[in-house]
């Protein structure tokens, strides 16, 4: 067994090596223009951008046959209800009366497949799909749902919409209807699948049409753009709905937000901060949350009039390429350094990629772990899967120092509890090894 100036020594060199894989860190501006007219998409592994002005579209619809999404565009001024007194049924006739006070839809900024017409799903009936049914037998949807569309432009001011989503096909195209209530406009119209190969969503401007406003999604990775959000008003209150600049992932890529880890720290550890992101219920566990980075990154200070950066919080985003029927992984690191506000509407980050030895070389783990409960106060459980051996547990500090050592760990039913009571407030990491195999988790002493 080596002795503890030796295991500073492993501990160091792993650090060391850590650092050799991690690429250059890059500085990168986004620039969405003044008032932020235009969205942004951003490729996060070469930092090109692609921008289309945000008044371009005002509905879109999912492009994943298998669920029904339609989301609507309500910084391009579109707003949505729901129609309380009848169905599609009474699209000829509907009454408009009182329709201030109907409710008012917006899209879910968390999950993707919740947009504003995806709200008044029946829990009850696991067929409904909220604008419409689905049949089991021809993997259609049939819309039964009548909505009220107000959509606001800045030359001809409020034009209202009557809107009934007629049909989802089993290929993924979206058949739809919508009216001015004088009668001035009546079209039915399609949303077709094969028109955005290669798109996450399909999208439609109700005056020009079909529209394409997004670049091929295996060309970008993260969306700079504006989106309404929950907020408490300043003085106290209700939520309101309020316009926020935020950065929205891809769809099916996945983020982790870390506050307790600096940026060094993490582009040093790259094996166990990627390690540690990967585990089911840890803090910084990757979720596919649309708005994981959003925009609560910046805040305004009223009284300096400036804008103050977070810039002790970093993401690591999970970034997906396919080629062919294979998927290309890497994981970055970013951190938001700088943001001008409307007057430029430029954001400025850093990003790195984190490369390990273990992403070099093909390395099938033995085994798999996670802590519980992390942070923690007092005990902290190690639960583990393909541990059949005594073990080494160990603590280490973040700058390399080994805490404390158990070198003939025994797992009982794959789990081993030990205290951390006398540990100071801060972060760790935990190490276990066997004969076969290491892996290493952040941890954080409350």
């Amino acid at each position: 067994m080596k002795n503890k100036g030796q295991f500073i020594l492993v501990i160091w060199a792993a650090l060391l090596s850590g650092q050799l894989f991690a690429q250059t860190t890059y500085k990168d501006t986004v620039s969405m223009g003044p008032g932020y007219a235009n969205a942004v998409y951003f490729n996060l592994r070469t930092g090109e951008k692609s921008q289309s002005a945000i008044s371009t579209w005002h509905m879109s619809h999912t492009t994943v046959s298998r669920d029904n999404c339609v989301r609507l565009n309500h910084l391009n001024g579109v707003d949505v209800y729901a129609y309380p007194k009848g169905d599609n049924k009474d699209f000829s006739k509907m009454d408009t009366a009182g329709w201030m006070s109907w409710k008012h839809l917006y899209n879910d900024i968390h999950t993707h497949e919740l947009g504003a017409l995806n709200q008044s799903i029946n829990s009850k009936d696991p067929l409904d799909f909220s604008w419409g049914i689905y049949n089991t037998t021809t993997h259609e949807i049939t819309g039964d749902s009548l909505y009220l569309f107000v959509v606001n432009t800045p030359t001809v001011g409020k034009t209202f919409l009557k809107f009934n989503p007629i049909l989802q096909t089993a290929t993924g195209d979206l058949i739809f209807r919508f009216a001015s209530l004088d009668g001035s406009i009546d079209k039915t119209d399609t949303l077709k699948q094969a028109s955005f190969t290669g798109k996450s969503y399909k999208y439609y401007n109700f005056f020009k049409g079909a529209v394409q406003p997004e670049p091929i999604r295996e060309n970008w990775d993260l969306l700079f753009t504006r989106y309404m959000a929950p907020t408490t008003p300043p003085g106290g209150g209700p939520m309101v709905m309020y316009p926020t600049m935020g950065v929205e992932s891809k769809r099916g890529e996945r983020v982790s937000k870390i506050t307790d880890y600096t940026w060094d720290v993490i582009a040093a550890n790259p094996a166990q901060s990627i390690a540690g992101i990967k585990m089911t219920g840890t803090p910084g566990e990757l979720s596919k949350d649309l708005t994981k980075i959003g925009g609560d990154w910046k805040a305004y200070d009223g009284a300096a009039m400036t804008w103050t950066i977070s810039t002790d919080w970093n993401y690591i985003m999970e970034t997906i390429r396919t080629q062919g029927t294979t998927k290309d992984t890497a994981f970055w690191l970013l951190a938001f350094t700088g943001f001008s506000g409307s007057s430029k509407g430029e954001s400025q980050l850093k990003r790195m990629e984190l490369k390990t030895a273990a992403a070099a070389v093909s390395h099938a783990k033995q085994f798999s772990a996670k802590l519980f409960p992390n942070p923690s106060t007092d005990n902290v459980l190690i639960m583990a899967n393909g541990i059949s051996e005594k073990a080494i547990v160990q603590i280490i500090a973040v700058d390399g120092r080994l805490i404390h050592s158990n070198s003939n760990c025994e797992f009982s039913q794959g789990a081993v509890q030990f205290s951390v009571q006398d540990l100071p407030s801060g972060s760790y990491f935990v190490a276990i090894q066997t004969n076969t195999d290491k892996l290493s988790l952040p941890f954080i002493k409350q």
